[in-house]
């Protein structure tokens, strides 16, 4: 029996539990090599035990999340590499902070990367300008304080880093646009959620695996098909929105430092500078987007973008050309 059958087939009174054992052939066509499909049945098992709210929702959105954390590689549950969030009678697949470093060093480029919480109680000093650089220093780890700020650092095997810095402000503004802000990770986990949208934001700089990308571009994603990953176009109900944020890069001898118009001090692609914008063609097609989803207002629109691809732009002239290609990916399948 095929996974798609077992959804099709599935009589209410089949358990949860019962339709994992059936995932398993599935599962063992797309997990990696070291992970086994029994193991990962076991865990999503427990997941649900952990949730049982898992069990209220669509089953198939259960065996899609469960499927799109196997085809990345993810485990969900306490490792924090991935989330299952049941929303309403749906399961919905977010990528946690762990799950995102883990895909980050699959890159080849990046020799490492993380985020770290600073604390009212430490001493914390970030340098701008031609001698960019961050200073934390843990003063008591017995009595730290608040979070006040967090901060994501790559660094490249040229021995190059990049990082971004965003106040705690600027999470929480993020996490309450979020339909999981009471909800899931951002109540049990907030410090490694914090960690992970700073992640998020400093993916934009770097030069990341397929498997990051994808898990992205995922993130808050229902999913009720069984196929490949390339195959899929995702339905949302809750993104981790990513706004704008301070991207900071240490300058090889050809970049420079330059000003963004959000007031960042950014290295960019081709030593240029500046992110690579949108191109008339790319606006074109947002257009078209927008009238068909009949987004009227400004707000609306960036909002919805913001929702389903992480765009933190808020005027036409400041989307990006990754932010156009994200939106414009989303709606190929159902141009055709």
């Amino acid at each position: 029996m095929t996974s798609t059958e077992v959804v099709r087939q599935t009589p209410k009174q089949k358990t949860l539990a019962k339709l994992i054992t059936d995932m398993t052939p599935e599962l063992a066509k797309a997990l990696p090599r070291h992970v086994t499909p029994e193991r990962m049945a076991r865990i999503a098992v427990t997941v649900v035990r952990a949730t049982p709210k898992l069990a209220e929702c669509d089953p198939a959105s259960f065996l899609g999340a469960l499927l799109t954390a196997s085809q990345l590689g993810l485990e969900p549950g306490p490792t924090g590499e991935a989330y299952f969030v049941p929303y309403k009678t749906t399961c919905t697949f977010i990528p946690g902070y762990r799950g995102l470093i883990k895909l980050a060093r699959q890159s080849g480029q990046v020799s490492d990367i993380y985020a770290e919480l600073v604390y009212a109680n430490d001493t914390y000093k970030v340098t701008l300008g031609l001698h960019r650089d961050i200073e934390h220093t843990v003063n008591d780890r017995n009595d730290r304080g608040e979070v006040t700020d967090v901060y994501a650092v790559a660094k490249f095997k040229d021995g190059t880093t990049t990082f971004v810095t965003m106040t705690r402000n600027e999470v929480e503004a993020i996490r309450k646009r979020s339909m999981a802000a009471n909800n899931g990770p951002w109540v049990t986990d907030w410090n490694a959620m914090a960690k992970k949208t700073a992640v998020r934001q400093l993916s934009k700089w770097l030069p990341l695996s397929p498997e990051f990308n994808t898990a992205t571009a995922l993130d808050g994603s229902v999913r009720t098909d069984i196929g490949p990953l390339d195959a899929y176009q995702p339905e949302f109900v809750d993104g981790e929105v990513v706004a704008d944020a301070q991207a900071i890069e240490s300058p090889t001898e050809s970049d420079s430092p330059v000003e963004s118009s959000a007031g960042e001090s950014v290295v960019a692609d081709g030593g240029t500078g500046k992110p690579r914008m949108a191109t008339k063609t790319q606006l074109a097609q947002l257009k078209n987007i927008r009238e068909q989803e009949k987004y009227d207002t400004d707000d609306e629109w960036f909002g919805y973008m913001a929702d389903v691809a992480g765009v933190g732009a808020t005027r036409e002239s400041e989307i990006t050309f990754d932010d156009a290609t994200r939106v414009i990916a989303l709606f190929q399948g159902q141009e055709s």
